[in-house]
């Protein structure tokens, strides 16, 4: 089983990502607190903004090595009028702590709902990026008694196979030695996002150090069926990057189209598999509001 639970590669590591971890989410906007709970799969730390506000709250959900940093750019926007909950994924590099193997689509669904109940949360809008937008969008088709509406950005294998080009061009970067040819590669896949540039650098080394530092041992993001994508059956809100280097962006949104009934499908032009800070802060609470409005008619 130990050999399914992800780790640091060692403790020179740990201390490492963890350090460029707390430097990039310094950036998150204040009050931040945190909140531990725990479930079968180890304990899960939370970041939190705005907890006691009215409105459903929304679970963010990081993209893989990302880290719940990422969402630093978005959170205020998100929290007018409602509570922000980040989640940091177990088996990931962070502050939470995997004790069991994630290994099936049903097991992280399962940890999800576990986090969900611990913090209470009856209702809830799911945000996911990249990795954490599969976590979405399979949440909503394992568990959706909690989930009033689900936002996926760029989601891998859910809608349409990684491109080859990304896959040995992520093995290229990386093998030899750290350095910039590993920062090139990461700054041509996530494209200018137009987060502030200093924020911007604090997450790509935290992701780089996390990357040669931290054995992942979570399961690879499925392809979802056309039965799967059928059964979303809340409002949902697909958005892909128009340069993403992860898929094919116009084949990805015409399955959305044709099997997510009412989803809103949007390929961004020139974006890549990084959020564009604009687009996403003016559109996703808009999202969110016509979905709440449509669970209280």
């Amino acid at each position: 089983m130990g050999t399914r639970i992800s780790s640091f590669a060692d403790d020179a590591a740990r201390t490492r990502v963890l350090a460029a971890y707390d430097k990039a989410m310094a950036y998150w906007p204040e009050p931040r607190g945190e909140r531990d709970v725990e479930t079968g799969f180890g304990t899960t730390r939370v970041h939190t903004f705005n907890p006691d506000g009215g409105g459903i709250p929304v679970v963010l959900l990081h993209g893989q090595n990302a880290g719940p940093a990422e969402w630093a750019p978005h959170v205020a926007a998100l929290g007018e009028g409602r509570p922000v909950f980040a989640v940091d994924r177990v088996g990931e590099p962070g502050r939470s702590t995997q004790t069991a193997p994630i290994v099936t689509q049903d097991a992280m669904a399962a940890w999800l709902e576990e986090v969900l109940a611990g913090l209470a949360l009856e209702r809830v809008h799911l945000v996911g990026h990249s990795y954490g937008g599969w976590v979405a969008l399979n949440h909503a088709v394992r568990a959706p008694g909690r989930v009033v509406s689900v936002t996926a950005y760029d989601p891998p294998r859910a809608l349409a196979p990684l491109k080859a080009g990304f896959v040995l061009g992520a093995v290229a970067s990386f093998l030899g030695k750290p350095g910039e040819r590993q920062r090139r590669w990461f700054a041509g896949l996530i494209g200018d996002t137009g987060a502030p540039a200093d924020m911007a650098d604090a997450g790509a080394d935290f992701s780089l150090k996390a990357l040669r530092g931290f054995r992942m041992r979570l399961l690879l993001p499925a392809r979802m069926t056309d039965e799967e994508l059928r059964a979303i059956a809340v409002p949902a809100l697909l958005a892909l990057g128009g340069a993403s280097r992860v898929h094919d962006p116009r084949r990805a949104a015409d399955r959305a189209r044709r099997t997510i009934e009412g989803a809103r499908v949007e390929v961004l032009p020139g974006a890549g598999h990084g959020i564009p800070v604009r687009w996403f802060n003016d559109l996703v609470p808009e999202f969110l509001q016509k979905a709440e409005s449509a669970v209280v008619g």
